[in-house]
């Protein structure tokens, strides 16, 4: 179990906290549990000190659970929690029983397990993340995502079928909150990293460093990046204009772009990318349903600023998002777009489905997209929100850019 030593120590830090803005620990604080291993090594336990300590600040109904705790638990219960599991398959049970689909340690996947590999030249060694590629054996990686609860998951199977297919009635949306890595200190880079920079999807990489060949699978180091610039909108916005009475938006955190949003890029437009930033708001309505979630695959209520290689590469691939209707605000002109995301070219309704959850019909999120250039720097800002808050989270974004000389 894990000691007293530790909760008091939290306790104490917590009594000489000081409020922050608003982001994803307040959407998620109110309900979070922080799950961390009863056998937990020093840094993992660092880490979830440090994560309980920024839910806590938040709500004083924040939980630090043992993984053994969490699944004793009632999923009656523990269904309506955001679960932040802190550790590693081989030392937190929550994460050896509802593995990532998306990372992958290969030391104790194919030897400890017994797996085989697919294929016969298959790396049985390192870290791997979807997206991001293959970490050799001994370095530093931490490594964070928000993914649906599958306790949440699991209650919804326990509800009526009439309450469970309805949003008006459905319990709210739960994750599971994977805060894991290569080696204990990883664990601790990929909290760090949460915590400070409100990552909610990404890497921390440690030492040694070096660079590694971008392909189909893999980022190099140098995109691997989570410094955005510091114009883009991290508040809460509530508007005074007449038209968006009552609407608002609030940032949650950034997601690191992976290699499937660099190739799609690139493939939508012509045009490839020198850095890409994806950054995460909620609206007025909460989190309803898993595209407005801070889930990597989920593409509503983003902003995602790309960096061009040039000027005329901004100009190529705004042809490339098929921009038709110029809006005019101040010095500054943006254009809807015809296409809808960058991850797909073809415009489509689609369905939402979850395995236990909401189901809906629903298109899209309308795309906005702003040309800039910042210090001799190209960029190309794409709002994907509904149409009521496109316009307004564009005119948000013209106001927080640096003024033109």
């Amino acid at each position: 179990m894990i000691g007293r030593s530790l909760l008091s120590g939290l306790f104490i830090a917590l009594a000489t906290s000081s409020p922050a803005l608003a982001d994803i620990f307040d959407e998620i604080a109110p309900s979070a549990v922080v799950c961390i291993g009863s056998n937990a090594p020093t840094e993992e336990q660092q880490a979830a000190k440090l994560i309980f300590e920024a839910v806590r600040e938040r709500s004083d109904t924040a939980q630090l659970l043992s993984d053994e705790q969490v699944l004793a638990t009632p999923v009656s219960h523990s269904g309506g929690w955001h679960v932040i599991a802190v550790g590693s398959p081989t030392t937190n049970a929550v994460l050896l029983t509802y593995p990532s689909y998306w990372s992958l340690d290969r030391e104790l996947h194919y030897a400890p397990l017994g797996n085989m590999p697919a294929a016969p030249f298959t790396e049985t060694r390192g870290f791997y993340v979807g997206g991001f590629g293959y970490f050799f054996a001994g370095r530093n990686v931490g490594f964070v995502e928000f993914d649906r609860s599958p306790f949440y998951s699991e209650m919804l199977f326990l509800l009526p079928k009439e309450q469970r297919a309805s949003l008006q009635t459905a319990p709210p949306l739960r994750f599971l909150v994977r805060v894991t890595g290569s080696t204990s200190e990883g664990v601790l880079l990929g909290a760090k990293r949460f915590v400070e920079t409100r990552m909610v999807y990404g890497l921390a990489i440690g030492p040694p460093r070096w660079v590694r060949p971008k392909d189909i699978w893999n980022l190099d180091d140098e995109n691997i990046k989570p410094d955005p610039p510091d114009w883009i909108p991290t508040g809460t916005y509530p508007t005074s204009q007449a038209r968006d009475a009552g609407k608002s938006v609030s940032f949650l955190g950034w997601l690191m772009a992976d290699r499937t949003m660099y190739a799609g890029f690139l493939e939508l437009t012509g045009c490839k990318p020198a850095q890409m930033w994806r950054a995460k708001y909620r609206t007025e309505a909460r989190l309803l349903d898993f595209e407005s979630s801070p889930h990597h695959r989920a593409s509503g209520n983003e902003l995602l600023t790309v960096k061009l290689l040039s000027s005329e590469d901004a100009r190529q691939a705004l042809k490339g998002l098929g921009a038709t209707t110029p809006i005019t605000v101040g010095p500054r002109t943006w254009y809807r777009t015809r296409n809808p995301s960058v991850e797909t070219a073809t415009e489509r309704p689609r369905t939402e489905q979850s395995s236990a959850g909401p189901s809906q019909e629903k298109g899209r999120a309308c795309t906005h997209v702003l040309p800039v250039e910042i210090g001799g720097e190209a960029y190309l800002i794409l709002a994907n929100f509904d149409p009521e808050h496109a316009e307004m989270v564009m005119r948000e974004v013209v106001r927080s850019l640096p003024q033109e000389e």
